[in-house]
């Protein structure tokens, strides 16, 4: 029995979704794919908020919409929990009250969420007097306050500082036979949170599998800029970190404690001269190999900071790299993401 079997087609503006997908009860999977590629939308399909046009959706082996037998099931009525981008927290209740305002809601789970997100000081606060953080919590604390068979998130850690990334976590790795689908765009957290990966593109699912077999085994350009991310471990105070070499990394935003520095390798610029402007990571680096991948060119450095650039094949001829290069790479703070160790 799945929790979640959709096969079937829908129509979100000009796009239109064509998906087969499966989750199991207990499983978390994540689902990633570029910009305007259907994600929020097939989380829209699940809820109730777009119906298909044709095929079929089964939730915990429930029909819950099938258009040729004229089956549709209202969302409120589906056992789904689910965290929206917005959060959609409602401004006149207290914290407490939005956590448990299904009437599912048993109160002694909704007061054991509150303690567990380190909320229950809010709780007679209205969600416009809690940071960004603190809603993302309260949205969370209501989406499972019922204790949903399905659990749908819609980029849960996006923005959120460390604290509330770590609480958040410790939840959502407490499921049990909850069937957990999560959108992101952060292949880290795919990858440490997930079972499986889904990536979706122009509506369709273009591969499925584990995070490692999704990273050694790329079936589209997008999945392979997925696979080579640079992961770095540091020591982070404030607003730099150190590593384990010495090596201080400038950050984007303030952390403390042992962390995982992400730079994507897209986002690491090469110069064969020290660069100039805005304040960034710069060292200097010798090539120590070239990769093909796709139609680009991962570029391999040695250095202060181990680390592989991605260039077009026209950058590599024009800075003339080749094994041994002396090259100056820099990287903006505002590009290196900040994980928690």
């Amino acid at each position: 029995m799945s929790a979640i079997h959709l096969a079937g087609t829908a129509q979100a503006g000009h796009l239109e979704l064509e998906v087969d997908l499966s989750v199991e009860p207990g499983e978390t999977v994540a689902l990633l794919g570029p910009n305007g590629a259907g994600k929020t939308s097939l989380l829209r399909i699940l809820t109730g908020l777009l119906p298909l046009t044709r095929g079929h959706l089964d939730l915990s082996d429930h029909a819950a919409d099938v258009p040729d037998a004229g089956v549709f099931v209202e969302p409120h009525k589906r056992p789904i929990g689910w965290v929206p981008q917005d959060r959609l927290l409602f401004p006149h209740l207290t914290v407490k009250q939005n956590v448990g305002f299904s009437p599912r809601a048993r109160p002694e789970r909704v007061d054991q969420l509150l303690e567990v997100l380190d909320i229950a000081e809010l709780a007679d606060r209205r969600p416009s007097s809690c940071s960004g953080g603190q809603a993302q919590r309260v949205a969370l604390a209501r989406a499972v306050a019922t204790e949903p068979e399905v659990l749908l998130l819609d980029e849960p850690s996006a923005a959120l500082d460390i604290d509330s990334r770590h609480l958040i976590d410790n939840l959502l790795e407490d499921r049990g036979d909850r069937a957990t689908l999560l959108v992101t765009h952060d292949p880290v957290e795919a990858a440490t949170t997930a079972d499986r990966i889904v990536i979706l593109e122009n509506g369709y699912v273009t591969h499925v599998g584990s995070p490692v077999e999704v990273r050694t085994r790329p079936r589209t350009r997008y999945a392979a800029s997925l696979a080579g991310l640079n992961t770095i471990a540091a020591v982070a105070t404030g607003s730099t970190a150190t590593t384990e070499d010495g090596v201080v990394v400038v950050l984007g935003e303030p952390a403390s404690g042992p962390v995982h520095l992400v730079v994507p390798p897209v986002a690491v610029a090469l110069h064969r001269t020290a660069p100039g402007g805005s304040p960034r990571n710069v060292w200097e680096a010798t090539v120590a190999e070239l990769q093909p991948a796709f139609d680009r060119v991962r570029v391999v450095l040695d250095g202060p900071l181990p680390i592989v650039a991605e260039v077009t094949p026209a950058a590599v001829e024009v800075l003339g790299l080749v094994p041994g290069t002396r090259v100056w790479a820099a990287v903006k703070a505002t590009e290196i993401t900040v994980h928690p160790a």
